[in-house]
């Protein structure tokens, strides 16, 4: 888990409380590995609300094609952590 939070930098240290207050959980169920449906119990409506808030947290966009390629928050800290450096191909959505 460390590992992941240093290569995300500080993205994971606002996405942690952003993901928490979306899906009205404590802070410390937001974990890399947390699966945003099956861990953290979001539904269409916090997933949508959740691209929202990152993409203007972020300034990124979050909008693709590949719905399942983002599961986690892990995925969601290293998607953003992607597009903020432009890395290609790096576009998806989170899964609903």
């Amino acid at each position: 888990m460390e590992a992941e939070c240093r290569d995300t930098g500080g993205v994971w240290e606002a996405l942690r409380p952003l993901c928490a207050q979306m899906m009205s959980v404590p802070q410390e169920a937001v974990v890399p590995q947390a699966r945003l449906v099956a861990d953290l119990g979001a539904d269409s409506l916090d997933i949508t609300e959740l691209e929202a808030a990152s993409e203007e947290l972020f300034g990124v966009t979050l909008r693709g094609t590949d719905k399942s390629a983002v599961a986690t928050v892990g995925d969601v800290a290293e998607l953003i952590v992607r597009l903020r450096a432009g890395t290609p191909g790096a576009h998806s959505t989170l899964a609903r």
